[in-house]
């Protein structure tokens, strides 16, 4: 079991955190908005609640996960994205538009200390 904080705060929201941990199995051990997560070996930092909107990549399998407002639970980002006839982002059925990626990224700035320069 392992997770930790790879970012955290941003400009909107103390809270928010980038999460990154080695197993899916790690995504049920994350915090919440409403409960800590489980603590880990010499880390009092990482199990402390979160904001919504808090994204964890999982080193496994390369998946994203995002915190639910409404659900306040953790939800895979899915990435299987196709083009349309019309152009726009749909899933393989078809029927439902996806949002892109960097548009998700977009919402979620990242503290000026962490950017590149």
């Amino acid at each position: 079991m392992s997770y930790w904080v790879h970012e955290c705060g941003n400009q909107n929201n103390s809270l928010w955190r980038y999460f990154q941990c080695d197993y899916l199995s790690d995504i049920k051990k994350l915090p919440t908005a409403t409960k800590e997560g489980i603590s880990q070996i010499n880390d009092t930092v990482s199990k402390n609640k979160c904001s919504p909107g808090s994204k964890c990549l999982c080193q496994e399998d390369g998946s994203l996960w995002f915190l639910g407002k409404d659900t306040d639970r953790w939800i895979k980002l899915n990435l299987n994205i196709s083009s349309g006839s019309s152009g726009t982002t749909t899933n393989p059925s078809g029927n439902i538009e996806s949002i892109p990626l960097s548009y998700i990224e977009s919402l979620f700035p990242t503290n000026s200390i962490h950017q590149k320069q």
